[in-house]
């Protein structure tokens, strides 16, 4: 997951971060073209989709296209990205900081059984 990718002789990097909505948790990706970002999907609530932007890399204006699938327990998904058309990009990008998921979800599974514990504590 940490290959080296070069587009026109510049390093590309894609990062991916959870971001807070709400009850849960999406993820954003970010692109960046010789560290300068390029495309940022901003946590879309979506499982799978795609992305497009248009920059401007060494005086001339591009168009990057990002899209991505269903991630898994390894807590990183799949995406594929072209920059004009060209792919540039196959491959799968790790969550970097996955551990706010649990956090959420300890958060939701406390929440059930304090909603447990009231329904069945009335009962008796």
């Amino acid at each position: 997951m940490s290959e080296d990718i070069q587009w026109q002789g510049s390093p590309v990097e894609v990062k991916a971060r959870l971001v807070p909505r709400y009850l849960w948790n999406t993820a954003s990706v970010d692109v960046f073209v010789g560290g300068q970002r390029i495309l940022r999907t901003g946590g879309q609530f979506k499982f799978t989709g795609s992305y497009s932007a248009t920059f401007t890399h060494a005086g001339s204006t591009h168009q990057a296209e990002l899209s991505w699938g269903l991630c898994g327990l390894s807590f990183s998904f799949p995406y594929r990205l072209r920059i004009d058309g060209a792919p540039v990009a196959d491959s799968r990008v790790r969550i970097r900081n996955w551990p706010m998921a649990l956090m959420v979800a300890a958060v939701l599974v406390a929440a059930w059984l304090a909603i447990f514990h009231f329904i069945y504590a009335t009962r008796a």
